[in-house]
Parts: C-alpha cells; sequence; structure tokens
C-alpha cells in the first residue's frame, strides 16, 4: 500500500466516512449519470470519477507528484474495508 494511502487512513478515516463513501459508490452504481463524486476532509481530498472507476487521494499540504495518488475505486474500497450490497 502506498504511504500516501495508508497517512490518509491512520490520519482521517472514520467509520463515519466510509460509511459515507460506501452509500456514495452504491448510489453511483445504481445511478450511471453521477460522473464525480468529490470529498473533502481535513488534510486529504478524495475524487471519485465513476467513468474511469477511480478515486484520486490527494493530500492538500503536499503540492508535489507525492501528494497524489490515482487507484482503482475497487482496490481503494479494499483499503479501507468498505462494504457494498449492490
Amino acid at each position: 500500500m502506498d504511504v500516501l494511502l495508508e497517512n490518509f487512513i491512520r490520519e482521517e478515516l472514520s467509520e463515519r466516512l466510509i460509511g459515507r463513501i460506501e452509500a456514495t459508490v452504491a448510489e453511483a452504481t445504481l445511478n450511471p449519470s453521477i460522473a464525480f463524486r468529490e470529498f473533502n476532509e481535513n488534510v486529504y481530498d478524495l475524487v471519485f470519477n465513476f467513468e474511469k472507476s477511480e478515486v484520486n487521494v490527494n493530500n492538500v499540504l503536499d503540492t508535489s507528484s507525492s501528494g497524489t495518488e490515482n487507484l482503482s475505486i475497487d482496490v481503494f474500497l479494499l483499503a479501507i474495508g468498505a462494504k457494498l450490497n449492490c
């Protein structure tokens, strides 16, 4: 797992945020007109691109290339322990 993703999980991920992400992904699965969703947290922003099936994790305090990471949505959901019932 990349350091950026590990830091996001350790520093900002909560059960509440996992629930919001699960609900958003489930909604996008049922409604293909949803292309993007964004979550702005304290240090990390998440941008879901459902058209490309990817999520971008950004550390807003690090503008270098190491401050951003693109992952497939499936890999991201697995890493955060999300569960979907779709």
